[in-house]
């Protein structure tokens, strides 16, 4: 029997955060936003194009932070450890784009709706490392 590569990929994904989030590391905060980018949003008028330049910017700052955060945790993990999350984050990319996948034919409301998805997951994902990170300390 062969396990498709998508139900592999989601399958070590879910075996991935369960060993990251063991008992010893805090649970995440479910929003990792900054105010600053609350503040951007609110002061855009519900302009889209204002909106997506509040959306960039926070997008940056928090893949950097994300980008960051894995680089130290990496650091910090022996060889296996480590190359078990380089596998698990693979994954974590591949996941969060097919669940942010706009669609084939998409508006100007469904691109910045994938936009907004991806820039949430990433913060999700670099405050479940940080948890990590400062569980291995």
């Amino acid at each position: 029997m062969h396990i498709r590569p998508a139900l592999s990929c989601a399958i070590a994904l879910t075996a991935c955060f369960a060993a990251a989030t063991h008992a010893a590391a805090p649970a995440p905060k479910p929003e990792a936003l900054r105010a600053s980018y609350q503040r951007c949003l609110a002061d855009s008028g519900g302009v889209t194009p204002a909106m997506q330049d509040c959306l960039d910017t926070e997008y940056a700052y928090q893949d950097g932070r994300l980008n960051q955060v894995y680089r130290r945790l990496i650091q910090r993990l022996s060889k296996p450890e480590a190359a078990r999350l380089r596998e698990c984050q693979r994954a974590w990319i591949g996941q969060r784009d097919r669940a942010c996948d706009p669609g084939t034919r998409p508006g100007q409301g469904q691109l910045f709706d994938a936009d907004n998805c991806r820039l949430r997951k990433t913060a999700e994902r670099a405050a479940q490392l940080q948890a990590q990170l400062a569980s291995t300390r």
